[in-house]
């Protein structure tokens, strides 16, 4: 019986220590979200991140000059270091920023302070959605829809 409950022992004792060398695949996506795309602060400058770490700020009102370029770089989850070169301020300047949501930034600059970055429409991203929100189909398919226009 002895020899049993040892044996017992050691099958479980290999089996915990097997589970524990099981690795599991990871998204980093989640852990590391993007911030590639357009952004807007609240003056309605836009700056476009580039996936090669580059990005390039740029004025909306019609001109499309080039205010800023630089580059970024994610330093840990959610911290993230842009280097920014001015060309209205003809200066140089790092500044560090927080991914507090999907959609919002909070950087903090010496010289502009603490401003915000909102992801704008421009970035194309995919929408967690139920299927719900989906309109259903028409009990007679036949008859149209009701549309509603309006006019500003």
């Amino acid at each position: 019986m002895k020899k049993y409950n040892f044996l017992s022992v050691i099958s479980i004792t290999f089996f915990i220590s097997a589970c524990s060398n099981i690795s599991l695949p990871i998204d980093y996506t989640k852990q590391n979200p993007s911030i590639i795309g357009y952004w807007e602060d609240n003056n309605g400058i836009l700056s476009d991140f580039q996936q090669d770490g580059t990005f390039k700020t740029f004025s909306t009102d019609g001109s499309n000059a080039i205010l800023a370029t630089g580059f970024y770089k994610n330093k840990s989850l959610g911290n993230i270091e842009i280097k920014l070169t001015s060309f209205l301020r003809n200066s140089s300047e790092t500044i560090q920023c927080q991914l507090i949501s999907r959609d919002k930034i909070s950087c903090t600059s010496k010289i502009k302070g603490q401003f915000y970055l909102q992801r704008t429409h421009l970035t194309e991203h995919n929408i967690d959605r139920s299927r719900h929100d989906l309109p259903g189909l028409l009990e007679n398919p036949t008859e149209p829809r009701t549309s509603v226009i309006f006019y500003s």
